[in-house]
């Protein structure tokens, strides 16, 4: 399945709302929260965070990329998938940049 995922052979809706928007909410409210309720500091919160949801969010953009590259609908779901993708990337990364 990871394969599949990584070469863009699964379907784009999936990768799109299943994956990044549910997935990605889920985990990073249950990390905020669960860690949060630990009391621990919100400093290494955030770290923990982004130290978890970087490189998932990296795979996650490459794999889904490529099923909108492959997606065979109307290009305006794939054109806007991937900008999406540009603008999850470059949230992440900016914070980075100062």
């Amino acid at each position: 399945m990871l394969k599949k995922f990584w070469l863009g052979e699964t379907p784009m809706w999936f990768n799109f709302w299943i994956l990044g928007v549910l997935f990605f909410k889920v985990l990073f409210y249950g990390l905020v929260f669960g860690l949060t309720a630990l009391n621990f500091d919100p400093e290494l919160v955030m770290n923990t965070i982004s130290f978890i949801t970087i490189p998932l969010i990296i795979f996650w953009a490459v794999g889904t990329w490529r099923s909108a590259m492959n997606y065979k609908g109307k290009s305006v779901w794939s054109i806007l998938t991937e900008l999406y993708i540009i603008i999850t990337i470059a949230v992440m990364i900016l914070p980075f940049m100062y």
